[in-house]
This record gives structure tokens, C-alpha cells and sequence, in this order.
């Protein structure tokens, strides 16, 4: 399972997913990854609760990214799939249209993957991992200890603020509140208003956190005898390098043909690898 996994052969995996979302430009390699992340993430048994809130944030993100991307495309060729407002001319004074364009929607749809990607590899690591395993496994990469502690910290408010974000949900329940009864706009309103009462909590708990910190006296840079060193097995290891360097070689073979493209460098026993990056990557 995969809270069974070492917590360096979750971040690698994390790492390697996040290399691979900005380096794949491709829907269906980036449609691949996403399915990858959104498979780990179940594996991880999130409640319902968080699956829910995933499925929110994902809904957003998509539907944020491929309205604005086909409002607001400015590239060429671009062809309208829906005309929001047509030009008008008014006092002499000509006003062009609103339209959206297939080729934003589907630039859209690609950054959307990207983020989708991200996330939920992120997810995974943090609903997977405990607090102390995470820190410990980034001391063992030779993180500093002040910043292995502050990700850890900023992970470990993670459930916190699902948490609160259900009891604000409930409270809005409780007074009445119920989504799309007084419309798609209204609602959506009130879906980022929750996010103020969440981000107040968020700032006043680190402020709490922050004060008893120096109130113990905690220095990041002091030196430490001692260290919970875990067992990263051999097969965990080869895998998460394997994946790394794979994410790695994907990236580099971007870079030769985003050379390629700009004329910078071309290679005639490149050519194989410039078709896979032209029609998969």
C-alpha cells in the first residue's frame, strides 16, 4: 500500500510527476499523467470528505482555465466556437465582440491537466505520509532542518484547514444555504466567501504555532545529534531514481526540440526523437 512506501520514494514520485506536467504538452500524455496522480491519490484512501474538496477544487480549475483561456486567446489561427456578445458600434465608436475560441479552450484543457497533476500527486504525499515520517525522510536527503520543518508544518495544516472548510460548510447549511437555488452566479459567490473564514483560521493557528516556537526557544540552524534515520529499501530506491531520471530524460528531450524549433540546434540522428516529442510529448 502506499503508506507502506518510504516517505523519499513518494517525494521522488512527486517531484517526477511535477517535472513531467511542465514538460508534457500533449492532452493524451498529460490526460496519462493525470490519471497516474488521480490513482495514487486513491491509493492513499482519502475520506470523503477530502475526495470531495479534491473534486471541487479540480472543477474550478478546469472550468476557471478553459473559460478565461477561450475568452481571453490571442493567438493565431483561432476559430469561435460561441459568441458571447457580437461588435456593436455606438456613437461612431466601434466595440469589438466577445467570443470563445476552440484553440483557447483547448490550451485551457492543458494547463488544467497540469494542475490536476500536481495536485494530486501532492495529495498522496500528504494524506499517505505522517508528519514525522515526511520530516524524517527529508532530513534524509540532506534537507535543511529548518526547511524540512517548515514543509512539514505547512503539510500538517493540511487536514486542519479541510477540516474547518467542512464546519463552515455545515454552518451555511445550518442557516439555510443550499447550492444552485438562487442560481449559478449567487452560488458561486458564496463558494469563495467560505475561503475568508478558512484563511482567517489558517493565519491566527501559524501565528499560535510561530509564538510557541519562540517561546521554546527553537533555533532551525542549531546543530543535532541526533537523527531518526528510516530504511529505504533497495527496490524503492531503484524505482524512485528510474522515475526521476525518466522525468528528467523527458525534460531534456524538450529542450532539444524546443532548440529545434527555434533553429538553435538540429540533429539528423535526433529525428526519431523529435516525432515522438512532435506527436506524443
Amino acid at each position: 500500500m502506499l503508506k507502506d512506501l518510504d516517505p523519499r520514494t513518494k517525494l521522488f514520485f512527486t517531484l517526477s510527476v511535477s517535472l513531467l506536467a511542465i514538460s508534457l504538452d500533449q492532452p493524451f500524455s498529460l490526460g496519462l499523467l493525470a490519471t497516474v496522480a488521480t490513482g495514487a491519490f486513491l491509493l492513499a484512501r482519502p475520506s470523503w470528505p477530502r475526495i470531495r474538496l479534491a473534486l471541487i477544487f479540480i472543477f474550478f480549475t478546469v472550468w476557471g482555465l478553459m473559460f478565461s483561456q477561450g475568452l481571453f486567446y490571442q493567438r493565431f489561427p483561432r476559430t469561435v466556437i460561441l459568441t458571447l456578445m457580437p461588435p456593436v458600434e455606438i456613437a461612431g465608436l466601434h466595440i469589438g465582440g466577445l467570443y470563445i475560441y476552440k484553440q483557447g479552450v483547448f490550451y485551457g484543457l492543458i494547463q488544467s491537466l497540469r494542475f490536476i497533476s500536481g495536485l494530486m500527486a501532492g495529495l498522496a504525499l500528504c494524506l499517505s505520509t505522517p508528519p514525522d515520517r515526511l520530516f524524517w525522510g527529508l532530513v534524509g536527503l540532506r534537507i535543511p532542518y529548518g526547511l524540512s520543518f517548515l514543509a512539514v508544518m505547512a503539510i500538517r495544516f493540511l487536514p486542519v484547514v479541510s477540516e474547518e472548510m467542512a464546519n463552515v460548510r455545515a454552518a451555511m447549511r445550518l442557516k439555510g444555504y443550499r447550492p444552485l437555488a438562487r442560481g449559478l452566479k449567487k452560488t458561486l459567490i458564496t463558494e469563495l466567501q467560505v475561503i475568508l473564514p478558512v484563511m482567517a483560521g489558517a493565519v491566527r493557528r501559524s501565528r499560535e504555532v510561530a509564538e510557541a516556537l519562540l517561546t521554546r526557544g527553537f533555533d532551525p540552524l542549531a546543530p543535532r545529534n541526533s537523527y531518526r534515520r528510516l530504511t529505504w529499501r533497495p527496490g524503492e530506491v531503484a524505482a524512485s531514481v528510474g522515475l526521476l531520471v525518466f522525468a528528467g530524460g523527458v525534460a531534456g528531450l524538450k529542450i532539444l526540440f524546443w532548440l529545434y524549433q527555434q533553429e538553435i540546434l538540429y540533429l539528423t540522428s535526433l529525428r526519431p526523437f523529435y516525432a515522438l516529442v512532435r506527436f506524443y510529448l
